[in-house]
């Protein structure tokens, strides 16, 4: 089974899900542990996804909109400039840089509405099938939406997006049930809090655009998606309901109609385009993709003839340096090669429209000289954390070693060390008596936990080649913060709201 995004090469086993355990927890503006940030990296955020077009996303495929923060996880520069570390040299092109990437990476924003919609993934491990056509696998999944079938839903997806969507998911829920934020005997298999209905669905067929071999984008002309919500019914635990009180009793049930014929009278006769990839002989919708057409047409951008040809490494520790290597080196073309072409290969296929809004960036004048790992295996991939890592710059080097659960940062001759029992004495100097003791013991155990899990890289197996996956990683750090709160940090926040 071939992959989209340029290659061929088949789809690997895929025992993982999403690389957004959000689920309606904290924000996840964050930063992905140890990816690398502004070097070469992406182009940041930009506007939000045009009035009116669905908001797709794990939770019910209709989110809210996404707050400051959200898909800004490679830096928080401000829309339509360059990247840090790029100054000077040719300017972009325009002033679009971020809105076709953050229409990707905004999926980890779009999986942080209702947290029951993604609790009904964790029962099954399988993907469902594909269709033999484009249009017969876009108008499944709209089909799905208005049975509420949620497992339909998300198995009915792209393969590589349906795993993603499970992988952490379970974790995730597990730890929210730890921390006494939903209750032990909240029920995966339902669809708590949120009903989609869906009617008088139709396609035009003749109008679907083919973009390869493997993308087509599906038009919708007729019908209407309408998405009911009620919070009060998220099964949250009794202490958090008395604790919202009268705000979560004043909550009411909202309702948005999505009328997909008005749409396309409000856009011009242009209707809204669900994206379908071929993955094997089988056709499944892609949310990567939907929303990345979305993004493209909103900038009057079309999808390139052909994409970014993924570039493995032989080991995933070569995956890591490379990325490192490719991102100091300001190639940006480099950097979208080493993601995976299963999960990434949207970036793939729009790489050449990022590289030519993005315009020519110059080299950061960094350069990578030691960078050594430990690994450890994780969902889906293995987790590269930092055991020595060295770089020189501007003719000086600065070089971050870990021994245990201590870190040490040496520059020009001087060296600091911060271990995990020692964060939440400098935690009290830095904050003097500003900061509650609460806080502070919160804010040492997070950080013991960062400190003792390790700050790294996810990478995956792709057909035999090493990548960074940047969903992975970010869930792992999600993941190793949530795991350093405990639930008195709930009830503490709870004494807060009241």
């Amino acid at each position: 089974m071939t992959y989209p995004g340029g290659g061929g090469g088949e789809w690997p086993p895929q025992n993982n899900p999403y690389g957004q355990p959000q689920g309606g927890y904290p924000q996840q503006g964050q930063q992905p542990g140890g990816y690398p940030q502004q070097q070469g990296g992406y182009p940041q955020t930009g506007p939000q996804p045009q009035q009116g077009y669905p908001q797709t996303g794990p939770q019910g495929f209709a989110q809210p909109q996404p707050q400051p923060g959200y898909g800004q996880p490679y830096g928080q520069q401000p829309y339509g400039q360059a990247p840090y570390g790029f100054a000077g040299g040719e300017p972009p092109k325009k002033k679009r840089t971020g809105l076709i990437v953050t229409a990707v990476v905004a999926v980890l924003a779009l999986a942080a509405g209702t947290v029951a919609t993604v609790w009904a993934l964790r029962s099954s491990d399988d993907v469902a099938a594909g269709s033999e056509s484009p249009s017969t696998a876009a108008n499944n999944l709209l089909s799905a939406l208005g049975s509420g079938d949620v497992l339909g839903i998300m198995n009915g997806l792209a393969p590589a997006e349906a795993k993603l969507s499970k992988d952490y998911t379970e974790a995730t829920v597990s730890e929210a049930k730890r921390l006494e934020i939903l209750k032990p005997d909240a029920d995966p298999n339902k669809l708590t809090g949120v009903q989609i209905k869906s009617e008088g669905i139709k396609f035009d067929d003749a109008a679907a655009e083919k973009v390869n071999d493997h993308l087509t984008i599906n038009k919708v002309v007729e019908g209407k998606i309408t998405i009911t919500s009620d919070v009060k019914q998220i099964p949250l635990t009794d202490k958090l309901v008395d604790a919202l009180g009268a705000d979560l009793q004043k909550a009411g049930t909202e309702t948005e109609t999505l009328d997909f014929a008005k749409e396309k009278a409000d856009r011009g006769g242009k209707p809204i385009g669900i994206a379908t990839i071929k993955v094997g002989d089988e056709w499944y919708p892609s949310l990567f993709y939907t929303i990345a057409h979305a993004a493209l047409e909103e900038e009057d951008l079309k999808w390139p003839a052909q994409g970014i040809a993924p570039a493995g490494a032989a080991s995933a520790d070569d995956a890591a340096k490379q990325l490192v290597e490719k991102a100091f080196e300001g190639d940006i073309e480099g950097v979208i090669a080493l993601l995976p072409p299963d999960e990434m290969g949207v970036l793939h296929d729009v790489g050449p429209v990022i590289l030519d809004q993005v315009g020519k960036t110059p080299a950061t004048g960094a350069k990578l000289v030691e960078l050594e790992t430990d690994s450890k295996d994780v969902k889906g991939g293995t987790q590269l954390t930092i055991r020595k890592l060295v770089v020189e710059a501007e003719g000086e080097t600065v070089e971050i070693s870990r021994d245990g659960d201590c870190y040490s940062a040496t520059v020009q001759g001087q060296s600091q060390r911060l271990c995990a029992d020692e964060i939440t004495q400098l935690v009290e100097q830095q904050g003097g008596g500003d900061i509650p003791a609460a806080a502070v013991d919160v804010i040492a155990r997070i950080g013991a936990q960062v400190l003792k899990d390790g700050v790294g890289v996810v990478a995956t197996e792709v057909d035999g080649k090493w990548y960074v996956s940047p969903f992975r990683t970010y869930s792992e750090l999600f993941l190793t913060l949530m795991r350093g709160l405990e639930p008195k940090d709930i009830d503490e926040l709870i004494k807060a709201i009241k």
